[in-house]
C-alpha cells in the first residue's frame, strides 16, 4: 500500500500463508493494521499493550510489546479462529456454514417436493402399489409380483421438469433472503451473514449483482451431477483460503461473518 514504506520491516511470516487479521503495524509500533491475507491495508487501529516493566536481570521485552530501550517490536499473530474482516468483524468458522447449508437444504427440499408433487406422484403411486402387492403375496402364500421396473415412471421430460423447479426454488431461496436479511433462513438460525468483503459492519443490502453471481454459483452446479466436485471444492474452500471465502464469496466479493 501507498502508506507502507520500501524498507519497512518484512510482512508476516509465511507472507500468502499468514492469516487475515490484526498484526503490529511496521510503520508505527502504537497500532495495528490488517494483513488481508495477500497485502497490508490501510485500515488501522489503536494497539492496546501491556506496559513492560524490565526483569532486575536485563533482557528485551516479551514477544508483542512495544520498542522500549532500542528493543525491536515483536509483532504476534493471530490463528485461524481470530479471523476478521478489515473493520474487525469475526469471521464464520467453516463448521457453522457448513451446518446452515444443511439447514437450508431441507428447507429447500421440503418446498420442491411439495412444488414438484404433480411431476413425483406417479412414481410414488406405483412404488406403493408395487410393496402392497409384495405384502399381499407374503400374506396369501402365493408368488411375489414380477420385479418393479421404474424406468418408464420418470420420463425425461419429468426429470427436466423437476430440476428446473429445484434450480428455480433454489435461486429464488437463495437471492430473496440474501437480498433481504442478508442471510438465508439457515444463516440466521445458525447468527451468520454475509457481508461485502472486508466490511462485516456493513448495514446492508447486498447488491444484486452480488446476489445473483452468489447464488447462481453455489446452485446452478445442481443442473448435473458432473458438476457435484464444484460444489465440494466450493464448499470446501473456506478451509484453506485466508479470508474464508468460498468460491461463490470470491465471485461476489462477499464473506460471511458471525453475528453476536
Amino acid at each position: 500500500m501507498s502508506d507502507i514504506p520500501v524498507g519497512s520491516p518484512p510482512v508476516p511470516p509465511g507472507r500468502h500463508a499468514a492469516p487475515g487479521g490484526w498484526y503490529a503495524d511496521p510503520v508505527d509500533p502504537t497500532r495495528e493494521r490488517y494483513w488481508d491475507g495477500w497485502q497490508w491495508s490501510r485500515n488501522t487501529r489503536p494497539r492496546e499493550v501491556t506496559r513492560y516493566t524490565p526483569p532486575p536481570a536485563a533482557g528485551g521485552p516479551p514477544p508483542g510489546y512495544p520498542a522500549q530501550a532500542g528493543y525491536p517490536v515483536q509483532p504476534t499473530y493471530p490463528s485461524y479462529r481470530a479471523a476478521t474482516t478489515a473493520d474487525g468483524v469475526r469471521l464464520a468458522g467453516w463448521w457453522w456454514r457448513a451446518l446452515a447449508v444443511v439447514i437450508d437444504s431441507v428447507i429447500t427440499s421440503v418446498v420442491v417436493t411439495a412444488v414438484a408433487f404433480p411431476i413425483w406422484q406417479p412414481m410414488y403411486a406405483a412404488f406403493t402399489a408395487y410393496f402392497e402387492a409384495i405384502l399381499e403375496a407374503q400374506q396369501s402364500g402365493g408368488p411375489p409380483p414380477p420385479a418393479f421396473d421404474p424406468t418408464g415412471l420418470f420420463s425425461l421430460r419429468d426429470q427436466v421438469l423437476f430440476t428446473a423447479v429445484s434450480l428455480t426454488i433454489g435461486m429464488l431461496y437463495q437471492m430473496a433472503f440474501l437480498r433481504w436479511k442478508g442471510a438465508t433462513p439457515g444463516k440466521l438460525i445458525c447468527r451468520l451473514r454475509v457481508v461485502p468483503v472486508d466490511r462485516g459492519r456493513d448495514p446492508g443490502p447486498l447488491s444484486w449483482t452480488a446476489v445473483v453471481l452468489r447464488s447462481a454459483i453455489w446452485v446452478l452446479p445442481g443442473i448435473n451431477s458432473l458438476l457435484a466436485l464444484f460444489t465440494v471444492v466450493d464448499a470446501l474452500f473456506p478451509l484453506w483460503h485466508p479470508k474464508r471465502q468460498a468460491l461463490h464469496d470470491l465471485a461476489a466479493r462477499t464473506q460471511v461473518v458471525k453475528r453476536r
